[in-house]
Formats: C-alpha cells, sequence, structure tokens
C-alpha cells in the first residue's frame, strides 16, 4: 500500500495499491530516493516448493514521486535463501551501482547489466542500515564484525563500522547502541551530520518503549547523546516492533515514520509520522 504527501508530511494520501505488484505474498522493503530523483521501492516475496523456503528481491521505480511505477524487476541470483531480504534503503554507489544490505549477504546490484558483483571487501553486513556521509565516508550499522545468518550468540561486536576506502577495510566505531529485532535507521543530512534513529527497550524486557533521535558530527564515531530527543513515547509498550525510519523533509525539519498496533490508542493501531525540528538535535556550535 501507498501513501503520499506533498506537504511535508502534514496530511497524506488514502492508501491505494501498487497495480505492477502481482502474485506475492510480501516481506517488507524500502523505499529509497536516488540522486536523479527516482524512487525505488524494494521487497521480497516468499516463496515455497515441498520443504524449501526461499525469498527472492525485487524491486519497482517510480519517476512522478510515486503516481506511477515500472514493471517489477527481480533481483538475479543462483542461490536464493529464506534470509534473502532486506528492510533499509539501499545504497546508490552511481547510477547503475546499488548496494543491497540483504540479511544473508551485502552485494552490489548493477542495475544497467541486471548482475551482482561482490561489495566491499565481501563481508556480510547483515540487514542493516548502509549510508554515505556528505564527506564520503560509509557507515554501516552493523553490530558484529560480520553477520551470522541466521543470527545466533553475539560475538565480534562493533557496534557499528565506518569505511574510508569505499568499503574495501572497515574500523569498527563501537558506538552504535543495541541493535535489537527491528534494529535502528541511519541517515546522512545534507548539512553534514549523521542521524540516528534508535529504540528504547524496557530494562530487562524485549518491548519497544520509545523512539530517539540524536546526531553525529564526525562520521559516526561519537553521537550528541547530551541533544537526543526522544520522538514518541506512548507510555507503554509500541505493538508491531514499529522499524521507524527518518528522513530530512527541508533544511530545518525531520520526519520519522513507524507504525505503532497497539489496538486500544485513539484512533486504533496506524502508521504515524513525527515532525521534528532540526534544531531541536543540535548544539549553539553546530
Amino acid at each position: 500500500m501507498l501513501a503520499r504527501s506533498t506537504d511535508g508530511g502534514l496530511t497524506w494520501s488514502a492508501c491505494q495499491s501498487i497495480p505492477t505488484i502481482k502474485e506475492c505474498s510480501i516481506y517488507p522493503g524500502s523505499l529509497t530516493t536516488l540522486k536523479n530523483g527516482e524512487i525505488v521501492l524494494h521487497w521480497s516475496c516468499y516463496r515455497v516448493e515441498g520443504t524449501r523456503r526461499w525469498r527472492v528481491p525485487q524491486f519497482c521505480t517510480s519517476k512522478d514521486h510515486g503516481v506511477t511505477w515500472s514493471p517489477v524487476t527481480e533481483i538475479p541470483l543462483d542461490d536464493y535463501t529464506n534470509y534473502t531480504c532486506l528492510r533499509h534503503p539501499i545504497l546508490e554507489l552511481d547510477a547503475n551501482r546499488w548496494v543491497c544490505p540483504f540479511y544473508d549477504r551485502t552485494v552490489i546490484y548493477n542495475r544497467s547489466k541486471n548482475m551482482i558483483t561482490p561489495f566491499g571487501d565481501g563481508r556480510n553486513h547483515g540487514m542493516v542500515p548502509l549510508i554515505r556521509t556528505n564527506q564520503g565516508t560509509l557507515i554501516s550499522g552493523a553490530p558484529q564484525n560480520e553477520a551470522p545468518v541466521p543470527s545466533g550468540k553475539p560475538g565480534n561486536m562493533v557496534y557499528g563500522l565506518r569505511s574510508n576506502d569505499q568499503g574495501q577495510s572497515w574500523q569498527p566505531l563501537q558506538s552504535l547502541p543495541y541493535f535489537g529485532v527491528a534494529g535502528y535507521d541511519l541517515a546522512a543530512l545534507k548539512q553534514g551530520p549523521v542521524v540516528l534513529t534508535s529504540i528504547l527497550y524496557g530494562v530487562g524486557r524485549d518491548d519497544e518503549w520509545a523512539y530517539e533521535l540524536q546526531l553525529s558530527h564526525d562520521a559516526g564515531r561519537t553521537w550528541d547523546k547530551d541533544h537526543a530527543v526522544i520522538i514518541y513515547n506512548p507510555g507503554r509498550p509500541i505493538k508491531g516492533r514499529g522499524w521507524p525510519r527518518t528522513v530530512q523533509i527541508d533544511d530545518k525539519t525531520l520526519g520519522t515514520l513507524f507504525y505503532d498496533l497497539d489496538p486500544h490508542q485513539t484512533g486504533g493501531p496506524g502508521v504515524f509520522f513525527v515532525r521534528t525540528p532540526l534544531a531541536a538535535l543540535q548544539t549553539d556550535e553546530h
């Protein structure tokens, strides 16, 4: 289902299905805006044959702000698994090459050749955010040095990775928070900082209680926790994991999208969008 906003998220159109997506039980993916303004919608389709289960990643694109969409393209892989899926935006290296952070592999999809090639040093980052700052630094939200599939006992914890050579080598950040089931989100802002959207969990519990934004002014090495802003705290566990995602609306405003499936809240369960002034996250020096 697709909803559109033309006023920075203040109002939204009624949800409509995308007609080009058919015969697919969907595992949610992501939306990415390319440098040329084109939008990429990504998801994975569940497939079952006897005892074998796998997922096939697919995408379609829009050149008119989500009004119409291209036919579906299937990402070509020889060895799909039940973990070939992503829930974060792709990373655009250039007009034809996109880094896809699938759960079971991190690879480059070449759009013009419709083929897959290795990314960087070949490690699997897992189903995490991957971004490039305005200075060209790559930041990976990987909590471990190389992601196990499926996830198992934590080991080789790095709490984020950074690279200054297009992914050929990575250095531990040791600065990102607990990843959790729904992870967290990273977004590079036009002005240079990086915004982290993280989940605050209940003590000794797996419940999600609130969402928080904070900035990094040094490519993820440190975070301005003193000026972190909690943007959503209903005073109870957030139902449905929420999967918060933050985008920059304009030079002064951030917008965070998430869902809360608590049936007892006013208006019932649904998708929500919170606008946050960027100034609320900044110190006097920035």
